[in-house]
């Protein structure tokens, strides 16, 4: 498969851990300089960039930022243009993600939520759509979703939930205005995923959670990255507006 994404630059939000660091380096294994976004992780940003730098021979730093900020965004992508390339591919894959039931949540909490997961991937979006737009050039976005979006948490994450159904439903109204542009923005919907924020549950609970799945296994966050890698290539061209499965057949959709 011609993927095309040798020279090219990505933005990740949340690139220091799981799903995140995994999309880096798949990106970067298509020769693509990668800007990897943290919040409070810096010693595990800076030393990834440092591996792709040293593994795939890319260029990659690692920026500093908080999504609840709006200014914030603004700065990390002016950054990562500054310093490794005008930005092709913006993947808003941070999220934060509160425990608990309804009952539990406070106004505040659930207000953050949405600032970091729906707010800031907006902002995001806007920014770079605006400097495509200014330069008259084609982009890629892509945005990380959840099956609990569709079918909600086992687990007690409402506020978490309900944003990642907004950010589906940001995606196809995005993808539709900015079509005739050339600019593609879909989103991915994983499932469960061998991440450290899910591994006590994994933990306690590994035979209930294989036994929704018709694969009947964890994803690797590897996988999630691939198809990440997928709707950022031109082997996507043609796909807008799409959030894609990638549950192990939970949701078949």
């Amino acid at each position: 498969m011609k993927l095309k994404l040798k020279g090219k630059t990505a933005f990740v939000t949340g690139g220091s851990r799981g799903i995140g660091t995994a999309i880096c380096r798949d990106l970067a294994s298509e020769e693509v300089n990668v800007g990897v976004n943290y919040n409070s992780s810096a010693s595990e940003a800076e030393a990834l960039a440092a591996e792709l730098q040293k593994e795939f021979g890319v260029k990659a730093v690692a920026i500093q930022g908080n999504l609840d900020k709006e200014e914030d965004i603004s700065r990390m992508l002016e950054t990562c243009e500054a310093e490794i390339g005008n930005i092709d591919i913006l993947v808003n894959n941070a999220a934060y993600c509160p425990k608990g039931p309804i009952s539990s949540y406070t106004k505040e909490e659930w207000e953050f939520t949405f600032s970091v997961n729906v707010t800031g991937c907006f902002i995001a979006c806007r920014e770079m759509i605006n400097r495509w737009l200014e330069r008259e050039v084609a982009g890629k976005i892509v945005n990380l979703a959840s099956q609990a979006a569709f079918l909600g948490s086992t687990s007690g994450h409402l506020p978490y939930d309900s944003s990642k159904g907004a950010v589906i439903s940001m995606t196809r109204a995005i993808a539709r205005e900015v079509a005739p542009k050339g600019i593609n923005v879909n989103a991915v919907a994983p499932g469960m995923v061998k991440t450290e924020m899910v591994q006590k549950l994994l933990d306690t609970k590994l035979d209930f959670y294989l036994s929704r799945i018709p694969l009947n296994r964890i994803a690797e966050p590897e996988e999630i990255a691939a198809i990440v890698t997928f709707l950022a290539s031109e082997a996507s061209r043609c796909m807008t507006g799409t959030t894609l499965d990638a549950t192990g057949g939970l949701m078949m959709r």
